[in-house]
C-alpha cells in the first residue's frame, strides 16, 4: 500500500532577529567595541519638513534589526566588520526602535511644525525621528564625498540614546554633506565621552570580520581582552568571516 506522507509544515521567513547588528569598516573599531564596548558618536539627521532644512544633532549608537541572512547589504555600505548583540541586553539599556517618516507624516509633521520648529527640543522622541528614504553622503579614504538616494527604512533601525546627552537643533544646514561633514569634525574635536554600553561574551551572539587571514589578528586581541579560557573559546565560536556571509547568503 502506498504511503501518504504529511505535508511538511511552512516556515516562515524571519524579518528581525533575537540579534541587533552594529556594523564598521576596520578590525581596529571591532576591536575596541570589543574591549572597551559600545561607544556613541554624534549623528546628524535631517527631518522632512517644511524646506527640509531642519535638523538635529545628537549623541548616539545605531543598531539593525536584521536577521543574519540579510545583512549583505550593510556589510556592503557600513564595512566588513560587525557584532551582532542580544536584543534583550541592549533593550535593558534603553536601546529602542526609531520611527521613519516623510514630509506627510501626518500628526507627527504637525505637531513638530506647531511646537515651534526653532524649539525642536521640546519634542521627547526627536532623537528617534529618521526620514524614511533619501540622499546620504559617504566619505572615502580621500576626503571626497560619494552621493547614493537610500532607503533607510530596510535598516530596521534602532537607536542607544544616551540620557546626559548635548542635543542640537536648527535650521540653517542647507546641504545634507555639510550637515555630514560638520558632524565629522565635531566626533574628532569634540567627542562624546560618556555612557558607553558594556560587552561580555555572553551577550555577544556574532562576531564578524572581513576575511580568515585576519582570524589570528582577533584570537590574540580576544586572548589579551578574556583571560578566562571559557569565555575566550565562547568568544573564538562566535566568529563569522564576511566573505562567507557575501557568499553563501
Amino acid at each position: 500500500m502506498e504511503r501518504t506522507l504529511a505535508p511538511r509544515p511552512k516556515l516562515s521567513e524571519n524579518l528581525s532577529s533575537d540579534a541587533l547588528f552594529t556594523f564598521t569598516p576596520k578590525l581596529e573599531y571591532l576591536i575596541s567595541m570589543l574591549k572597551n564596548g559600545i561607544h556613541p558618536r554624534y549623528i546628524y539627521e535631517r527631518i522632512p519638513i517644511q524646506n527640509k532644512t531642519w535638523y538635529y544633532k545628537v549623541a548616539a549608537k545605531c543598531f539593525c534589526d536584521i536577521p543574519l541572512g540579510k545583512v549583505k547589504t550593510h556589510l556592503t555600505y557600513f564595512g566588513n566588520y560587525g557584532l551582532g548583540i542580544k536584543k534583550s541586553y541592549l533593550k535593558g539599556k534603553g536601546v529602542s526602535p526609531i520611527m521613519y517618516i516623510h514630509s506627510n507624516s501626518g500628526w507627527i509633521i504637525d505637531a513638530l511644525v506647531a511646537g515651534g520648529l526653532k524649539n525642536l527640543k521640546s519634542y521627547p522622541t526627536l532623537p528617534f525621528l529618521k526620514r524614511h528614504m533619501g540622499q546620504d553622503f559617504k566619505r572615502g579614504d580621500d576626503g571626497k564625498y560619494t552621493q547614493k538616494f537610500r532607503t533607510f527604512y530596510d535598516e530596521r533601525e534602532w537607536r542607544y540614546i544616551p540620557k546626559d546627552n548635548d542635543l542640537e537643533t536648527g535650521g540653517n544646514i542647507k546641504q545634507i554633506k555639510d550637515g555630514i561633514e560638520q558632524i565629522r569634525r565635531k566626533n574628532i574635536d569634540t567627542p562624546y565621552s560618556k555612557s558607553d554600553i558594556p560587552l561580555n561574551p555572553q551577550v555577544i551572539e556574532y562576531i564578524i570580520i572581513d576575511s580568515f587571514n585576519e582570524f589570528k589578528d582577533l584570537k590574540s586581541s580576544l586572548k589579551d581582552s578574556f583571560p578566562d579560557t571559557d569565555d575566550y573559546e565562547l568568544m573564538l565560536s562566535k566568529i563569522l568571516i564576511a566573505e562567507g556571509i557575501l557568499r553563501n547568503f
